[in-house]
């Protein structure tokens, strides 16, 4: 698996038509609707967006992808990985002026050194009850963070050689506050930390569009 991928691989693999649902699968963690079965419900689900930001590693030739980890609260995601994001708001031009802002506002990147590649597939977040868009960008080198700490715990940077190796993907036993029950969920590990999840799935989304194995 190449891990070295530069943004023009990348944003040709994301105008190809995207695997969506067929890769979500490998990583759901429970039977959940689609995008279109939820917006066919009442009331319908809200919006939001999420970005996936990749930076080039100059020394390593390696990609890395940035996560936040949510603080703990009284709430669905409650102290997870998750890419930086939120829901779109009135004031916002659509939805990927959404996930740049909420980006800015939650880790405090200047947005105006983010070039934009493409886009994943949607995905709906029975928990909170959101249907989730989520675009890949790409920035030149790390950029300043100041993460907001009310709603960032830690900002984790990490390579895409560690986060999409096939080993790295495991079944872990999460307790789920929305089922009060326990579920085993796949999984993938970054810095000791459990991502799993809608996050996971849009991950393994983008490993399957642009880094598959010929």
């Amino acid at each position: 698996m190449r891990i070295n991928a530069g943004k023009e691989q990348i944003r040709r693999a994301l105008s190809l038509p995207l695997p969506g649902e067929q890769a979500h699968r490998e990583m759901m963690s429970y039977r959940r609707s689609t995008a279109a079965e939820a917006r066919a419900g009442n009331p319908p689900p809200r919006q939001g967006a999420v970005l996936m930001l990749l930076i080039p590693d100059k020394r390593s030739e390696d990609l890395t992808t940035l996560f936040i980890r949510r603080p703990h609260y009284d709430g669905v995601h409650s102290g997870q990985l998750a890419f930086p994001g939120g829901k779109l708001e009135p004031a916002d031009s659509g939805l990927l002026a959404a996930a740049l802002r909420e980006t800015q506002e939650e880790t405090g990147i200047d947005i105006s050194g983010v070039e934009i590649l493409g886009a994943l597939s949607e995905i709906y977040i029975p928990p909170s009850h959101f249907i989730v868009q989520p675009f890949v960008g790409w920035a030149e080198e790390v950029p300043d963070l100041h993460p907001d700490p009310r709603e960032v715990e830690e900002v984790l940077l990490e390579p895409l050689s560690r986060l999409l190796h096939p080993d790295n993907r495991r079944m872990q036993r999460i307790y789920m506050p929305t089922f009060k029950a326990w579920i085993d969920a796949p999984a993938m590990d970054v810095q000791g930390h459990i991502l799993w999840g809608a996050t996971a799935m849009m991950v393994h989304e983008f490993r399957t569009a642009v880094f598959s194995e010929e």
